[in-house]
């Protein structure tokens, strides 16, 4: 596709911008995704590094803390950790169009 990009005329740039993007769109959503997810439910890193910062603190590790405490009831600590995931399912539902898409959509049409 990009050898009938540059035979139509279109430069290097232009080749990149218009055919080898959108084709890896899914695939950078994806990558993207799977990071933020990553990112999000590190545990350990925080609990290494900012565990003498109290104001440094991630929800997750916040969230472990509050375990250990026997005032804090069960359902509180699952009310937690349904809001600490919300944000990962919504940036799923948010981005499965853009992934379905890429797993449908063909190099050739017709």
């Amino acid at each position: 596709m990009e050898e009938a990009a540059a035979i139509d005329g279109c430069g290097t740039l232009g080749t990149i911008w218009r055919v080898t993007l959108p084709l890896s769109a899914p695939a950078l959503m994806a990558t993207g995704l799977y990071t933020f997810m990553i990112a999000w439910n590190e545990f350990l890193f925080a609990l290494l590094f900012l565990v003498e910062r109290r104001e440094s603190w991630t929800v997750s590790l916040g969230l472990s803390q509050l375990a250990g405490g026997i005032e804090i009831p069960t359902t509180v600590l699952m009310a937690g950790s349904v809001v600490l995931t919300l944000p990962i399912v919504l940036v799923f539902f948010a981005s499965e169009r853009l992934l379905t898409e890429g797993l449908t959509a063909g190099a050739e049409k017709g």
